[in-house]
């Protein structure tokens, strides 16, 4: 009998960096472990405990980094390490290969040099990033390669209907500087008729005083912890408010019209990918002194606009399929069996 192919993912959570990096990983390696491939995780997450993902996972000590990854892929037989962080270097990745790993490289900015087998970028667009690899690295780069939980690749019939009723307010999984609170409570969002869902992640600062600013709305505002079921809540949105990261990503695939707000540098690939294939409408960045305003026109244009939304609920879709974990992990497990 033929041993299951091991795979060895390295990345990071925290309230500085949220969750997106290991809700990707995850999803890539629930597509792995469907084609019979076994997965354990190695994670930095120094701002407390995560919950549990489904997969082992161990803890990373930063002085141990690059010998602990190695001791796992050692001790796990695994011969392919998938690396998802900005914080590990060209030598990280080097000294993984230079010890026989097949590496493979998940990447936003597009900026470092990369020799890896593997390079996947949902973010990127043709002749943006030019990335530089090693002779024989492959690069999977694009929206089609989002990987996303399998619910996302479940196929929906959806006209985002008028009147829009309800509107999602999501900013990923950590909020350090109170950027919900602050946009809720400038009545930027306060429209006659429309509820507002918030999405409050696990590493969120105000939540008290979300929880303050709902309870006196009389129902207009609902805040959401740490919900169960994100695709429920995108589905039964009109439209959504979000950060630029990995969640932009998930209401494309459920055509859900966004308003996307850059949170961070890494994510201006991911936000001009999607605006380009009319997924999405760029309101600006976190730091606008005006960005309440411009988010606020923005979500009343869409309101008012129901073909607007229509479209972009069916280019969002073209674009991002939901496909892309399955995508990626046929790659990786075909690149292990070339070794």
């Amino acid at each position: 009998m033929t041993a299951r192919p091991r795979v060895v993912v390295r990345t990071d959570a925290g309230a500085g960096i949220g969750l997106g990096h290991l809700r990707r990983c995850v999803a890539l390696a629930k597509a792995l472990r469907a084609a019979a491939a076994d997965v354990c995780f190695l994670v930095s997450a120094p701002d407390g405990a995560l919950a549990d993902i489904g997969f082992e996972m161990r803890a990373v000590v930063s002085a141990r980094d690059l010998a602990d990854t190695l001791a796992l892929a050692r001790a796990s037989g695994a011969r392919t390490v998938v690396v998802d962080s900005y914080a590990l270097d060209t030598a990280y990745l080097q000294a993984l290969a230079e010890a026989g790993c097949r590496v493979i490289a998940i990447d936003d900015p597009g900026e470092r040099q990369l020799p890896v087998d593997l390079v996947v970028n949902p973010s990127a667009r043709p002749g943006r990033p030019r990335y530089r690899g090693a002779a024989h690295t492959r690069l999977l780069l694009g929206p089609r390669y989002a990987m996303l939980q399998p619910e996302f690749a479940e196929r929906v019939d959806r006209r985002p209907g008028d009147p829009v009723r309800r509107v999602l307010l999501t900013v990923g999984g950590g909020d350090p500087a109170g950027f919900t609170a602050g946009l809720v409570r400038a009545g930027a969002l306060a429209l006659d008729g429309v509820r507002l869902d918030v999405v409050v992640g696990p590493w969120f600062a105000g939540v008290a005083e979300l929880r303050a600013l709902a309870g006196g709305s009389g129902g207009a505002i609902v805040v959401h912890e740490q919900p169960r079921d994100m695709r429920a809540l995108m589905l039964a949105a009109g439209l959504a408010i979000s950060g630029g990261g990995q969640t932009t990503f998930e209401l494309a695939a459920t055509g859900t019209p966004t308003v996307a707000i850059r949170l961070a540098d890494n994510q201006t690939l991911t936000l001009e990918t999607l605006a380009e294939a009319g997924a999405l409408i760029q309101a600006g960045d976190a730091g606008d002194p005006a960005l309440a305003d411009a988010v606020a026109a923005a979500v009343e244009r869409l309101i008012k606009d129901g073909d607007r939304r229509l479209e972009m609920s069916e280019r969002a879709r073209a674009a991002v399929d939901g496909q892309g974990a399955a995508r990626v992990a046929r790659e990786i497990l075909a690149l292990q069996a070339a070794a």
